[in-house]
């Protein structure tokens, strides 16, 4: 199944030519802000009547964690389906947002460009955008997913200025072994060490937090 993931503002034209560059959809996700549930509703109804299946989300149009959680969250519900991302319309944030899931998810980010003429062909207004994927499909196990699955509960309660031999003694094992481990994390940008003193403390990154997100642990 293809599935097109479509944020939109006030203005929402490029939904529809989008969506007849792509004849394959599948399926539209909408993401829709509180200033634009109106032309949210409209859109979808618009889109019902032409034959989609279409869900809306709400976002937060100003925070790209909402964009970047609700896209992986739609992502979670069909992970065996294929992905297009248009980041044509909404704030700028938003569009920052819509693309950076791509790289997340594995998607394929396309922007719709305004027409200039009546007769330009619809394929040629919309343009994918080369983007290298980094899915967060890879799998973590052992120690290590042992390892992000308590800094992920920690980060939750609130607990902060966490150093290698707490999180040893959580897991049983040294200081030694788990900052090995915490390097190869450090490496695939799923946690981070910050200086304090003569300790460093360790801590989730974004990409980090996703990955539990996107892997069922949140």
């Amino acid at each position: 199944m293809n599935i097109h993931i479509v944020p939109h503002g006030r203005i929402t034209s490029h939904v529809k030519r989008g969506l007849r560059a792509y004849s394959g959809a599948d399926k539209v996700c909408l993401l829709t802000s509180d200033a634009f549930e109106n032309e949210g509703v409209k859109l979808q109804n618009d889109l019902v009547e032409f034959g989609y299946d279409v869900e809306s989300h709400l976002i937060d149009a100003f925070d790209i964690r909402s964009v970047v959680d609700t896209i992986v969250s739609i992502a979670k519900q069909y992970p065996a389906d294929n992905f297009f991302i248009n980041i044509t319309g909404g704030t700028n944030l938003v569009a920052g947002g819509a693309t950076s899931s791509a790289f997340f998810i594995g998607a394929t980010p396309y922007y719709v460009l305004e027409p200039q003429g009546e007769d330009e062909d619809i394929d040629d207004l919309v343009i994918e955008l080369p983007a290298p994927t980094q899915p967060l499909t890879f799998e973590i196990e052992g120690l290590q997913r042992d390892l992000l699955v308590t800094l992920g509960r920690w980060d939750e309660e609130g607990r902060t200025g966490v150093i290698m031999r707490e999180i040893g003694e959580e897991l049983g094992e040294s200081a030694q072994k788990i900052s090995y481990h915490v390097d190869q994390l450090e490496e695939r940008g799923l946690v981070e060490r910050s200086p304090s003193g003569r300790t460093k403390h360790v801590s989730l990154t974004d990409v980090g937090k996703l990955y539990l997100k996107w892997t069922g642990v949140e």
